[in-house]
């Protein structure tokens, strides 16, 4: 995929305006023979206009089978609040991490959108018998938003990372994109007693897009606690994406990324913080792979 070639007609194309009577019914799946299901997703002020999208059961989670032009409509064009939507992205640490942490796992199901990222994904999905049209991750996503937003009157809030990393982002990102409009910033090393004063902060900017970078499951457990108060029109889980856009933290060679080898990257420049997830979680994720394999054959 060509990721310069995207434009706003071409996330427009992928809108259908449905007059059906299933219009407009959030997004819920509705099964069918071959296993999938749909999700209907309503966007915008326009009544009927909705976004459609295959929807995949992976380790019990209903993950959607979206392109980064999809993923990136449903952001632009989101209804607005309240309760606001709640978009994450799922990857092979992700899975792991539910399986221990039962409140993260009710985060996830709770969510209006779930996207697969990563090559332990994709190896997953084919592995139980389908076929993942992209790999929809934040950080991949993030500069086609940031060539669609100016103009928009869209604001995005940074909340999270170490302090001054969301401000390096500002301004890096700022003078790469005239026009965006970053309404906000915040570190993500905040005490509970802080999250009123940050969630009237988020809230009095006028935040339409919170990008919360506080890494798994954190971010997520903030997101479907708080979203809803800080009157902002989508949340977005984005993990490391502010360490990559900040400048602190090189991310893979192009050649890497494409041969699913980011991971090895990661593991190389962060060693003492990633070795356990991917030296030992990469094992659990293939173990419960098996499982899910097998329990599909005995179906």
């Amino acid at each position: 995929m060509k990721l310069c070639k995207i434009s706003s007609e071409n996330i427009r194309a992928r809108i259908r305006h449905d007059r059906s009577p299933d219009a407009g019914q959030g997004g819920a799946c509705h099964r069918s023979q071959s296993g999938y299901g749909k999700a209907v997703i309503p966007i915008g002020r326009e009544r009927g206009s909705v976004l459609t999208m295959e929807t995949l059961c992976l380790f019990g989670l209903p993950i959607h089978n979206a392109t980064l032009p999809e993923a990136l409509a449903w952001i632009l064009y989101a209804p607005p609040p309240p309760p606001g939507i709640k978009l994450y992205f799922v990857n092979a640490h992700c899975v792991n991490v539910m399986h221990s942490d039962r409140a993260y796992r009710e985060a996830l199901l709770r969510a209006d959108g779930l996207f697969a990222d990563g090559t332990g994904m994709r190896w997953a999905a084919r592995a139980l018998g389908h076929r993942l049209r992209d790999n929809v991750n934040g950080t991949d996503l993030f500069p086609l938003l940031c060539r669609a937003l100016p103009g928009s009157g869209l604001r995005i809030f940074l909340l999270g990372g170490e302090p001054g990393i969301a401000e390096r982002m500002r301004d890096r990102i700022g003078a790469q994109y005239p026009g965006l409009n970053i309404c906000g910033t915040h570190h993500g090393f905040f005490l509970p007693d802080e999250n009123d004063q940050i969630i009237q902060l988020i809230h009095d900017v006028k935040t339409d897009l919170l990008l919360v970078a506080m890494g798994v499951p954190r971010q997520e457990l903030w997101l479907d606690r708080h979203l809803e108060q800080t009157g902002a029109r989508v949340g977005l889980g984005v993990g490391g994406l502010f360490n990559f856009y900040s400048g602190a933290v090189p991310r893979a060679p192009v050649w890497m990324r494409r041969a699913g080898l980011e991971w090895l990257h990661r593991l190389y420049q962060e060693p003492g913080r990633l070795w356990k997830r991917y030296l030992i979680g990469n094992g659990w994720f293939l173990w419960r792979l098996a499982g899910e394999w097998m329990k599909q054959r005995m179906s």
